[in-house]
């Protein structure tokens, strides 16, 4: 899983709800208190997990949607070369001129 999506019930305990990628490359949510999974498409993930937190754990403070760290690193990674590959491009066009 790369994503987590959390939310607080009144009584301040926290509940956290999975979101990333399974066999096939297919999009997952699964619950971290219960055994409840769903597919779900990219867009619908947020809404899905905090309406299962809501409903099944009654969870409705403090949303939030955070990336795991070796997600995090993975997309400065591709970034970083995406820079990369954008100033030799730079550089090789300045120097034909």
């Amino acid at each position: 899983m790369t994503h987590r999506i959390t939310a607080t019930r009144e009584d301040g305990t926290d509940f956290e709800v999975a979101y990333g990628y399974g066999r096939g490359r297919r999009r997952l949510l699964g619950c971290r208190h219960c055994d409840w999974r769903e597919r779900t498409t990219h867009g619908e993930a947020r809404h899905q997990g905090l309406d299962h937190l809501a409903q099944a754990h009654g969870a409705l403070g403090s949303p939030r949607m955070t990336a795991d760290p070796p997600a995090r690193r993975q997309t400065v990674l591709i970034m970083l070369a995406c820079v990369a590959v954008a100033a030799v491009v730079v550089w090789w066009a300045a120097s034909q001129g």
